[in-house]
């Protein structure tokens, strides 16, 4: 790998010469720099050891204090011999370029979707990619075509007296969700969803200010509406009430819609399927970009798109969070 030497210790750590890099570690480590890809909590470490500097966004820093993390980030949000791009996962989620020699991606889009834009790439001569969706089973529709699905749904829930429930991720997915379809009235928003859409708004997402859900569901039976929630089972205890209570439909949103039982797994009575990740064929599209000699693939279907990859030609390998070091593949 050229000067650059990667290992695993409690998540990938980059030796580039006399400089350390951890990259969306799960702990803390000792490490010069410290990368912070964006503020989904299995993302978020709870602290950077010995002084180590974090490179994120201050978008990523900003979610992160919302979601009760303190990290010492920044402010930094790139240093000489790293280059941060921007990833399309959610606000504020970021690639790293080091030495203009390897690209590690950490959760990337592959399209746009309402204010966020695709994964931004760079040649680089090694990658480390997600592959979440890794497999030819996960390739979604374009999201223009879910969005007219989605509002004739609603369209002909209302014309029935139905209210309607989105269920998105709270960081990230809610907030596709509450701009796609603010035209709809009136827009409740969940407390955790209203938290995160809040930072948003801070860092100039023009998101419609949705109604808190009031603890008395009575002003909710008097006519249709439509709320944006976290993902919750049919077991969820607001869900519960709000089904029984508002006769409410109920529909999710997420890339593992694409599985014909998903939405009987979680109790919906539709969904779509939409994500913040790359489908396969956009995984595909993104390796091609970059052009790598050689492809680790972390996340998900590693070994089948790993498989895939070497079929195009890649010398691609998973990275196996049990194998001590890269060098030993």
């Amino acid at each position: 790998m050229g000067r650059l030497k990667v290992s695993l210790r409690n998540g990938i750590f980059v030796e580039s010469g006399s400089t350390t890099y951890a990259l969306d570690p799960r702990g803390a480590v000792k490490a010069d720099y410290t990368f912070v890809s964006h503020a989904h909590l299995d993302h978020l470490q709870q602290g950077a050891k010995n002084g180590s500097t974090i490179l994120a966004s201050e978008e990523t820093c900003l979610l992160a204090k919302a979601r009760g993390i303190n990290i010492p980030y920044g402010p930094p949000d790139k240093v000489e011999g790293s280059l941060l791009l921007d990833s399309g996962h959610i606000l504020g989620a970021r690639a790293i370029c080091i030495e203009d020699e390897l690209l590690y991606t950490g959760d990337a889009a592959g399209r746009s979707r309402a204010f966020l834009g695709k994964c931004k790439t760079k040649k680089a001569r090694v990658l480390i990619t997600e592959s979440t969706f890794g497999t030819r089973n996960y390739i979604f529709p374009p999201i223009s075509d879910v969005v007219k699905d989605v509002n004739r749904t609603i369209g002909m829930m209302f014309d029935k007296g139905r209210p309607v429930v989105l269920m998105g991720y709270a960081l990230g997915k809610s907030q596709i969700l509450s701009h796609l379809f603010s035209s709809w009235s009136p827009l409740y928003l969940h407390e955790e969803v209203n938290k995160m859409s809040e930072v948003y708004r801070g860092c100039g997402i023009p998101l419609k200010k949705g109604r808190p859900i009031p603890q008395d569901l009575d002003e909710l039976k008097r006519s249709p509406w439509v709320m944006v929630t976290p993902v919750m089972s049919y077991r969820n205890a607001l869900i519960k009430r709000l089904k029984k209570e508002c006769d409410a439909a109920i529909i999710a949103f997420s890339g593992w819609a694409a599985d014909p039982g998903y939405r009987y797994s979680i109790g919906a009575d539709f969904a779509f399927p939409v994500s913040d990740h790359c489908d396969y064929q956009e995984l595909l599209e993104l390796v091609r970009e970059v052009s790598p000699e050689l492809v680790y693939t972390t996340h998900g279907f590693t070994e089948e798109f790993a498989a895939d990859l070497r079929k195009e030609g890649f010398d691609a390998k998973p990275l196996d969070g049990h194998q001590a070091t890269l060098a030993d593949y």
